[in-house]
Order: structure tokens, then sequence, then C-alpha cells
């Protein structure tokens, strides 16, 4: 039996080795630091969450160079013959940005703004894009030239959202809560009047229209969603707004104030809008009261952090909402500060968050399904590349606070290793902070050691046995004493991505003192 006697010590305790998932459920600014899901992350920057890993985002590169304006504006033109086009408007002008290189003549010029809304509608006489923006004069694209939309009823110069329902071209004037419609199948002549002021007891004024398509395609039992800017939700069901019979009113909802015009993104069969309370779907919020809906929204997860972003760049450009289908990605761009920009991004399977910074994208668009986006002078290709425009991809992470031990219990923090999947010697550096304190300085990033030879930029080419992916779990020293610790991750990868899928860390128990 040993007994413990002052100035005796016991026998080291033995080590103890802890596995951990990576944080594969994603960035979460609303839970509890004490009592936040271990497979969370306090902070997670420029990783994409998937189901069993995380991995770090793809990179960018020049498309179409030489703009003198900021590329405010992508369309994606795609007729059902095939032949798609990108266009980019920046400045007062339209241009081609479908080929890689440097612009061309421009397609339009004169303009006043080069923030449009667009929607593509197939006729009997061809396809074509209509695009407006609130200061011009709506636009029509045939793939070939653009010409005057040649809508008539509303000011043309005015109309500023545009929408395609149950076979119509659906329109709307700047500052107004009236919506105009045209016959169906039709992209020119009168439009007729539907005014929705009457049921818009906020006011405000009309920010969009959307399709909720409820069972994931078009059909009769689609709804139409007007969206005004104080956040009211007006749902109307039906195919012919003139007929009583055929069109009713569904009811009035309130959701946050919506940030931006492009804040409407069909995911899925739902319709989302990007407000200020966060990401929100219509099939889970309409039945709640608004003061419930925070947590039935797709972004519950990080719904503080859209707040802080609205309440400091709510009026800013830049506020946009994209899909990318090819990694089953919701992007959701955020202005942040002078012509600054962070993403914040949601896997569409788990809807586990993550933010990208280091992407300076003013809007995006997905053509020949690519996503681009709109810089302040060229059009990026994106995730294409393991680099952002020849420079190294920094990611990060701060992993939920974790008892190694049982909370109250302290540990020594000896050793941890990151389970990776790469394909080049990544410089990396890892850490675990102590007892909720994150003002410590990140060690220096230090490349792996251990592997094969054969890594991207440092075998012997025809020479070495190329590994495309190979997984290393390299131990570093991590030190310190305490009762709850976070991992905390930071690397740099240039060719090939990174794949995070756990991580071991060896610890000493020790006493409840």
């Amino acid at each position: 039996m040993l007994i413990a006697q002052r100035g005796l010590s016991l026998p080291p305790a033995a080590a103890r080795a802890v596995s951990m998932p990576a944080p594969v459920g994603g960035w979460d600014t609303e839970s509890a630091w004490a009592d936040m899901p271990p497979h969370h992350a306090v902070e997670m920057v420029n990783w994409v969450p998937y189901p069993d890993y995380v991995e770090t985002r793809g990179g960018y590169t020049p498309h179409v160079t030489g703009f003198a304006d900021p590329v405010d504006t992508l369309m994606s033109y795609s007729p059902p013959s095939g032949g798609w086009k990108l266009i980019a408007a920046a400045g007062d002008k339209w241009f081609d940005a479908t080929t890689a290189g440097t612009i061309g003549t421009p397609l339009l010029t004169g303009m006043t703004s080069a923030r449009w809304q667009y929607v593509q509608m197939t006729t009997a006489g061809g396809h074509f894009l209509i695009a407006v923006n609130g200061a011009d004069a709506a636009r029509r694209y045939d793939g070939t030239s653009v010409t005057l939309a040649g809508i008539t009823g509303p000011d043309p110069t005015k109309l500023v959202w545009v929408n395609l329902h149950q076979r119509r071209l659906w329109c709307g004037e700047t500052g107004s809560l009236k919506a105009w419609y045209l016959a169906p199948n039709a992209i020119t002549g009168p439009a007729t009047a539907f005014d929705l002021a009457p049921l818009a007891s906020l006011g405000g004024y009309l920010v969009g229209m959307g399709t909720w398509t409820r069972d994931g395609g078009s059909g009769p039992d689609d709804y139409a969603a007007f969206v005004t800017s104080e956040g009211q939700v007006l749902i109307y069901a039906g195919t012919d707004p003139a007929s009583a019979s055929t069109w009713g009113l569904v009811g009035v909802f309130r959701i946050g104030r919506p940030l931006g015009r492009r804040c409407m993104l069909r995911f899925g069969a739902d319709l989302v809008v990007l407000t200020e309370d966060g990401v929100v779907a219509l099939s889970q919020v309409l039945p709640v009261d608004r003061a419930q809906q925070s947590a039935a929204a797709v972004s519950a997860q990080v719904n503080k952090a859209f707040s802080d972003a609205a309440r400091m760049y709510g009026t800013s450009w830049g506020w946009d909402a994209f899909v990318y289908p090819g990694h089953n990605l919701a992007i959701f761009n955020v202005p942040w500060g002078s012509d600054a920009f962070r993403q914040y991004v949601f896997n569409t399977l788990t809807r586990a968050p993550a933010q990208w910074r280091g992407v300076p994208s003013r809007c995006w668009a997905l053509a020949d399904g690519v996503p681009y986006f709109g810089g302040s002078a060229a059009v990026y290709r994106f995730d294409d590349t393991a680099q952002d425009d020849g420079a190294d991809i920094e990611a990060w992470a701060i992993q939920a606070w974790y008892g190694f031990q049982h909370r109250a219990q302290k540990v020594m923090l000896r050793r941890a290793a990151p389970v990776l999947r790469v394909g080049e010697r990544v410089p990396f550096a890892i850490d675990v902070l102590l007892d909720y304190r994150t003002d410590v300085a990140f060690p220096d990033l230090v490349p792996l050691y251990e592997g094969s030879d054969a890594y991207w930029d440092n075998a012997l080419w025809d020479k070495a046995t190329w590994n495309d992916h190979i997984v290393v779990s390299e131990w570093r020293g991590v030190h310190g004493i305490g009762r709850v610790g976070a991992i905390r991750l930071r690397l740099k990868t240039k060719h090939k991505r990174v794949a995070w899928m756990a991580t071991n860390v060896l610890t000493v128990p020790g006493g409840t003192l």
C-alpha cells in the first residue's frame, strides 16, 4: 500500500490517450462554451465540414481580367440547347466573360448601375435573360445581343427585382409594394399591377419575390412568396392572379428584415431568406412565431454571427446567397468593411456551418456547373485549385472545450497529433488551449516530417512513387495543466486540399485541486 506523506511524491500517473473527431459539426456561436458538443468548433475558418471529416476550402484563379470597375453582377445564361454564357456587369458596362482571358468589347454601355437582378426564361421565341437594376431600363439578352426588355405598365427604369413564377414573368419597382406580372410565357408587352400594400401592415417596400416549390419541382402547387423590407412574407397559392378562383392568399408571416436584394435562395424543395436573424427556411419558420424562429433557422448554430454582421454591415453592398451543388454547399456572401468580404458556408446535407476568409467575392454565379465570383477588377473561377491566386490558403480552427478527464479534475497535456489526409508536406501547428483562455499566441508552423517523400513539389519527377493523398498523424509537443482544453489547429496549403479526420491527445491525469 502506498501512503501519501508530506515531502513524499507518488509514482507518476499513467499517461492516457484520447481520440477526438474533427469538428464535423461545424462552427458554433450559439452553444455555451462549457456545454458545446465536442465535434463543434468555437472558430472554424477556411474549412468545409463533411459528415466524416473537414477539408480546407478550394481556392480561386483569375478567369477574366482587365476590368476598370468592380464586378458587381455575374449572370449565367444557360439555354436548353447548350452554349452557356457568363455575363459580367462592371461600372456602366456588360461584358461577355465566358472565355478566359482579358475582357473584350462590351456588350452594353452607358448604364447607371452594375447591380442587376435577373431571371432566365424560355419561350417559343428562344431563351432569354431578363435583367433589372432599379436605375436603367430593363434589358433582355438572347445569347448574342442586349436589347430593351419592352415591358410596359411600370416605369421600366425603376424595375429592381424580377422572378419567374407559374410561367409568368413578375417584376417590381424600387420603393414600391406593388408587383407587376405579364401574360403567361411573355417576356415583353403590358404588365398588370398587383398591389400588396393593403396587406403589408409594417410598410416598407418589396425586396423581391421567390417561388417556394415545396415538393422540389415546379408545378401548380408552387407558392409565390413576396418579401418586404420590414420582414413580412406574403404567401399566395394559385396560377392566375387575375382570377379569385385560382389565386388566393395563404397568409402573411413575419421574419427578420432581409439583407440585400439577393436574399432569396432555392434550397432543395425549400425557399430560404437571408435575414438579420440568420438564414430562415420558409417551411420551418412560417408555422412559428418570430421569437421561436431562431431555433428553427437553417443557420441556428451561427445566428449570432449573422446578427452581428447585419448590425455592422447590414446596409453594405455584397450580401448574396448562392448554392454550389458540386460540393453540396450553400454560400452566403457577407460584406465586411470597405471592399472586404467573408462567406458563411453550410454543408447542404448536414447543415454544418463554417466561415471563409480571403475570398474577395462581390457576387457569385454558377455557369456550366462551375462557380465564379466577381472581384474588384476581375472575374474569378472558384474551386479549381487549392490556392488563392497563387497564395497559400491558411485554415484554422478552435475545437469545442473538452474535459479530457472529469471536468473537475486537472490533466497535464503532453502531446497532440492531428490525423490529416495530405498531398504535400503542409506546415501546421497544433496546441491545446486551457480553461477557456483564447488569448494565447499560435505556435510556429512546422512542415510535416513523417510519411512518404512523394509529396507534391517535394518528390523527384518520374522517380518517386506518386501518392495523391497520404494519411499521417504526427505527434507534436503541447504543454499545460488544466481542467478543460480546446484543440487548436492551424495549417497552410497550396497544392492539395487537406482533410482533418481526428486528433489524438496524450494526457496525464492529475488531482481535483
